[in-house]
């Protein structure tokens, strides 16, 4: 018998959640939910789920960015190609974001949303002045900074720490130290994987604890924060990232876009932009005319740092859960400045995201803790977070195979008699 594919046991597990959270709600007095041993059992089950998602986010954060940045090998080799790769990445990354930032901002998707979710997190101070934001972002005590979940100083203790681990001459030490790294890395994605098959138990837990208080109708709550994201996305694949390569290269973005749509057509299925790179370093070398040398060093690092769908996906949903929250506590707001800390963090947080499915959605724990919001609002985005996984990917994919055709196109690595073929 087929292997059955984790998105329909997630699909599954909702379905099963929100039939007995419905149960709840329909046998609840008019007070609320009474502390039923159902009810317990729910609340229990998702608060297991969650705390294993809280377990792994520090190792997972410190080990896969740095990995990420040892995989680079040393900095000083890669000379202008590099340069040119990181800074596209860069800010394709941030045109994502803004695009995000500013669409959820002008719809407002969770505005006057009566969602009264359990939490049990208390509310984390915020910084308010730039001067605040840049002081937190370093841990005077790394230890201290991880036992407490300030993601942001393990993020800036990891960059670091990836950054002088690459200056060290080769020899034993280097060798065993990156071989540690490497490792441990490949342990906490093996861990991570773990408990992500875990998720249709926990969603299960947490769509039956939040719908036996909001009821049903919570799922069509979501439309507008499903229809910004897909505008979000679409308006960045689709305008922005074809005037970038119309405005660097001089020729027809959207003819490039056709023939690599196979490869966007396999990020949407799969969910993985990491399992899609041998389609798409095909379609870039046989469909586009791009060299080996550029499409074999910069598509592999794009799917590992360039993650520009799912940092646009972070930001949307952050400031949904904000404005879900500013609802239900009236007290609880984000300036401007607040806002910038999250572009920050959903940039540096997408660079260290993995390619595998529901990564960004691990990931987001971050920005939430770090900004004083509950982590339980994930289980309001784990109803629609497959269908938006595999859109956010498809994005992804576009983003590396655009910023490999404009290295390309600028280091004259292209042979557009190629593409016109196709």
């Amino acid at each position: 018998m087929r292997r059955i594919k984790l998105h329909w046991w997630i699909l599954l597990g909702m379905i099963l959640g929100a039939l007995a959270g419905s149960w709840l709600h329909a046998v609840s007095p008019p007070d609320g939910v009474t502390s039923t041993a159902a009810y317990e059992a729910f609340d229990g089950i998702a608060r297991i789920f969650l705390n294993l998602l809280r377990m792994i986010v520090v190792p997972l954060v410190f080990f896969s960015l740095i990995s990420g940045m040892l995989g680079m090998g040393d900095l000083s080799r890669f000379g202008r190609l590099g340069a040119k790769t990181f800074t596209l990445y860069i800010v394709t990354s941030l045109m994502a974001i803004l695009t995000g930032l500013f669409l959820v901002n002008v719809i407002r998707p969770g505005a006057g949303l009566d969602l009264a979710i359990p939490t049990r997190a208390a509310p984390k101070h915020v910084p308010d002045s730039f001067w605040d934001v840049l002081v937190e972002m370093v841990p005077d005590n790394f230890v201290r900074a991880a036992a407490d979940f300030d993601l942001i100083g393990v993020i800036i203790f990891a960059l670091f720490f990836g950054a002088f681990t690459l200056t060290l001459e080769k020899g034993p030490k280097k060798e065993t130290l990156v071989h540690l790294i490497q490792a441990a890395a490949d342990v906490m994605m093996k861990l991570t994987g773990f408990i992500i098959a875990l998720a249709p138990v926990g969603i299960a837990g947490l769509i039956a604890r939040m719908v036996s208080t909001t009821g049903i109708g919570v799922f069509y709550d979501l439309r507008w924060y499903v229809v910004t994201v897909f505008v979000a996305l679409a308006f960045h694949a689709f305008v922005t990232l074809p005037l970038m390569v119309f405005l660097a290269t001089r020729s027809n973005p959207y003819r490039f876009l056709r023939v690599m749509s196979p490869a966007f057509l396999t990020g949407f299925s799969t969910a993985s932009s990491s399992g899609t790179l041998a389609v798409t370093l095909e379609r870039a070398e046989h469909g586009a005319g791009i060299s080996n040398r550029v499409a074999s060093f910069v598509l592999p690092i794009g799917a590992t740092v360039n993650m520009d769908g799912t940092a646009l996906y972070e930001i949307v949903t952050v400031l949904f859960i904000a404005q879900v929250h500013a609802g239900v506590d009236p007290a609880f707001s984000l300036s401007l400045g607040q806002q910038v800390l999250i572009v920050f963090l959903g940039l540096a947080v997408s660079i260290g995201a993995a390619g595998i499915p529901h990564a960004g959605l691990v990931m987001m724990v971050i920005i939430l803790q770090a900004v004083g919001l509950p982590i339980e609002y994930t289980g309001l985005i784990w109803a629609v977070d497959r269908v938006l996984d595999m859109c956010r990917t498809a994005t992804n994919i576009a983003s590396d195979s655009c910023v490999t055709y404009i290295v390309a196109s600028t280091e004259g690595e292209v042979d557009r008699s190629v593409m016109e073929q196709v």
